[in-house]
């Protein structure tokens, strides 16, 4: 098959440990997912083409065997999100036998979709979350808003098929639970073995430089609002009454960092917090394997799916997460972790000494999910997703 990609943003994988790439290019979840199925489904015998921007007003060519990625020049940004007018009418050069976009932020169904019209070929999308109209700047909100109002309900009314990482966030969708007919589950995957390591707790501690005894909270992704690191870090405050040795590690980077420093100051906690920064990619496993459990506090509906939920599980790690959007799919309550209030960060704290103080239910939970997340493995959901495709052109 020929199959056409378009998102936002695709990972520059050799720039991604510079300095400033995170300023000038951002990715999270979203583009990490595009980026695995892309390379799953070249190594399938496909061949794919990926529409994308660029990192500034350059057009680019990345070839590979079985992918090309055309990256077009950014001729605006909105925030964090690169644009390119070159994105509408560029890979009308090119046939495609199918259509794939990441959707909604930023906006690139809207040329796929506009390229499936005009080539009359199928178009799918995966809706990855909902665009939130609030926690931005002025020109990002309104941008948002818009999208919304206008753009988003012809999107989806238009997709052959719309792709949900979870059953429960398509239901609590505002835009989603109207499209329930159309919708098929395909959830975000794992390389279970790039996140994952041999070394036992005390040999990834002891790498890392970290403390043998201490019981350690994990944050692992970009430090921003709706992620909840601040929910984390009160609950942390409350947590060190009872637990006065144990540890929060903080990794990723982002705009809350200078906040969340001033926070940890200010509660008298600043020596028990860690802020790593970013992590390379050889480390993150370590760093897994030494927590004895994985938070992420979601606080909206921005937060569809949570790629690091999966990571943490795969090293046997308990989850604390928000009981919203399609979390409850991955944190199964009282399984492999436990489910939060959003945004309470008293019952964050309830949660997280509850697995504090009960050393086998750790064990338990953490040993459920390593099992679970053979499912989330990217060659499975490669595998799931070309069905779907030879479903569709079947019927075409």
């Amino acid at each position: 098959m020929k199959i056409g990609y378009f998102i936002g943003h695709f990972p520059y994988i050799d720039l991604v440990n510079t300095p400033d790439y995170i300023k000038d290019y951002a990715h999270g979840g979203t583009e990490i997912a595009a980026y695995n199925l892309a390379v799953e489904m070249a190594k399938r015998g496909n061949d794919i083409d990926v529409f994308t921007t660029s990192i500034n007003s350059r057009n680019s060519i990345e070839i590979y065997p079985h992918i090309r990625i055309h990256r077009h020049a950014t001729s605006f940004k909105i925030a964090s999100a690169n644009a390119s007018f070159k994105l509408i009418y560029k890979p009308l050069n090119y046939d495609l036998d199918i259509v794939h976009a990441h959707s909604p932020i930023p906006y690139s169904d809207l040329p796929a979709l506009m390229y499936a019209k005009r080539k009359k070929v199928p178009f799918l999308l995966t809706y990855q979350f909902d665009g939130q109209e609030t926690g931005g700047s002025f020109m990002r909100n309104t941008g948002v808003s818009v999208y919304n109002k206008i753009f988003i309900n012809r999107v989806l009314d238009s997709a052959e098929v719309i792709i949900a990482t979870t059953r429960s966030y398509a239901e609590e969708s505002p835009f989603l639970k109207n499209y329930l007919d159309k919708i098929v589950v395909i959830p975000n995957g794992i390389n279970i073995d790039e996140v994952t390591t041999n070394l036992t707790k005390e040999e990834s501690r002891i790498k890392l430089g970290l403390p043998l005894e201490t019981k350690i909270i994990l944050f692992f992704g970009s430090l921003v609002p709706y992620k909840g690191p601040d929910i984390l870090l009160k609950a942390f405050k409350v947590i060190k009454k009872e637990f006065p040795d144990v540890k929060l590690i903080f990794a990723g980077r982002g705009q809350m960092l200078v906040e969340l420093r001033d926070m940890a100051k200010k509660f008298d906690i600043e020596d028990d917090v860690i802020f790593l920064g970013f992590v390379e990619e050889e480390d993150k496993a370590l760093y897994y394997k030494s927590a004895d459990i994985f938070s992420l506090p979601s606080t909206n509906m921005a937060e569809s799916f949570g790629i690091v939920n999966l990571e943490a599980m795969a090293s046997g790690v308990p989850l604390v997460g928000s009981n919203l959007g399609g979390i409850p799919d991955i944190i199964h309550e009282g399984e492999n972790g436990l489910l939060a209030k959003p945004c309470d960060y008293q019952s964050l704290a309830n949660s997280l000494l509850k697995l504090l103080k009960d050393d086998d239910l750790r064990l338990k939970m953490g040993n459920n999910g390593k099992r679970m997340v053979a499912d989330y493995s990217w060659d499975k959901i490669a595998r799931t997703t070309e069905d779907l495709y030879k479903d569709i052109l079947d019927s075409w």
